[in-house]
């Protein structure tokens, strides 16, 4: 982690609507988890170089899951109620996760909305939480 770690952007959009991906107003935090799946391919002679038996194993599928939060803001481009439709729907969207400056990196990519829920408590800002299922892998670039 870095001192921009809290410059982190979450940016969304329907997938078939053509235009640049837009911000989610609101958003608190975001948190990008990936994953690989390992097999395993250990034998009985398998062992380190002091001749103990180990495991070995290599990485086969990986998958990635986005979740992300954040508080009521109508002066955004993206609201909290466009992202939960986007969920009800079953969209295919596109997103982007870094910041804007230029020479940062920017994760990319495609998936799902896999839950969307909202928080309405009285004298309290609306709050809601949003996990993406990425569909396919990530592409980094750099901002120009």
């Amino acid at each position: 982690m870095n001192a921009d770690s809290n410059k982190v952007l979450i940016k969304l959009k329907d997938k078939s609507e053509s235009g640049d991906v837009v911000v989610l107003a609101g958003q608190t935090s975001t948190s990008l988890e990936m994953q690989n799946d390992m097999r395993e391919y250990t034998s009985k002679t398998t062992v380190d170089e002091n001749s103990v038996p180990v495991r070995r194993y290599i990485p086969t599928r990986f998958g990635a899951t986005i979740s992300l939060e954040a508080l009521y803001d109508p002066t955004g481009g993206l609201s909290m109620k466009d992202v939960w439709k986007l969920c009800y729907q079953q969209k295919r969207i596109e997103w982007a996760l870094g910041t804007d400056e230029a020479g940062s990196e920017v994760i990319k990519g495609e998936g799902f909305l896999q839950t969307a829920s909202g928080t309405f408590n009285q004298d309290e800002t609306t709050s809601g939480s949003f996990s993406i299922q990425v569909d396919g892998g990530l592409n980094f670039d750099t901002v120009s």
